[in-house]
């Protein structure tokens, strides 16, 4: 009886932990370098890089400090993946640098939205909307961004228009364990091949260096 009440005891407080460790958000880093195969671009025109709306729907909860979360096996969440800088931030960061690796004179503004009325001094500009930016633990692992990019004249033309998506699984997910570095490397190959999709993407590349 008494080993009966000790593996009782036991098997609760392993579960009390477990559902712990679950309901405690996680914090990961979000880490860009660019990419030193993507080939420099002599004489580009020089662009400015803006931040992105967010487009993510229930995904984000309206909070750009969120960028995903860990989920049951019904679907139900049971912790938030935050960040510690705003993702739209992170992603003219990371753009900006992108850009800069191709040898192209890019700057970055985190804090507006490129609209009517908004002036730039490049030549170029880019700018869109995400659709999706998060890390999940469910059955497996999953991070994924996606969104739709847009390139425009100093006219406020739209010259591109592309809808890029990228997405990293690393197999069978650790469920209420799922820690930050589990959360965080995907999330980081992906935003580094999505920024190479976009750095690379050939019609942006044609228009940065003067072609129709």
């Amino acid at each position: 009886m008494a080993t009966k009440m000790r593996r009782c005891i036991w098997l609760a407080l392993t579960a009390a932990v477990a559902l712990g460790i679950g309901c405690a958000d996680r914090m990961v880093t979000l880490r860009y370098v660019p990419e030193s195969t993507s080939g420099t671009l002599a004489n580009a025109y020089a662009i400015t890089v803006f931040k992105f709306a967010d487009r993510r729907g229930s995904e984000g909860d309206n909070d750009a400090y969120r960028i995903g979360g860990i989920y049951g096996g019904y679907g139900n969440r049971l912790a938030k993946v935050m960040t510690e800088t705003p993702f739209q931030a992170t992603l003219v960061r990371a753009l900006t640098a992108g850009f800069q690796a191709r040898g192209i004179q890019a700057t970055g503004v985190e804090d507006r939205e490129l609209a009517i009325g908004v002036a730039f001094k490049t030549p170029l500009a880019l700018a869109g909307e995400i659709r999706n930016f998060s890390t999940e633990s469910r059955w497996g692992t999953s991070s994924h961004i996606s969104g739709i990019i847009r390139l425009y004249d100093a006219q406020g033309s739209v010259l591109v228009e592309r809808m890029i998506s990228e997405r990293e699984t690393t197999g069978l997910g650790s469920g209420v364990f799922a820690s930050a570095e589990g959360l965080e490397e995907p999330m980081n190959k992906a935003l580094r091949g999505f920024v190479q999709k976009v750095v690379t993407d050939p019609d942006i590349t044609a228009r940065l260096i003067g072609g129709r």
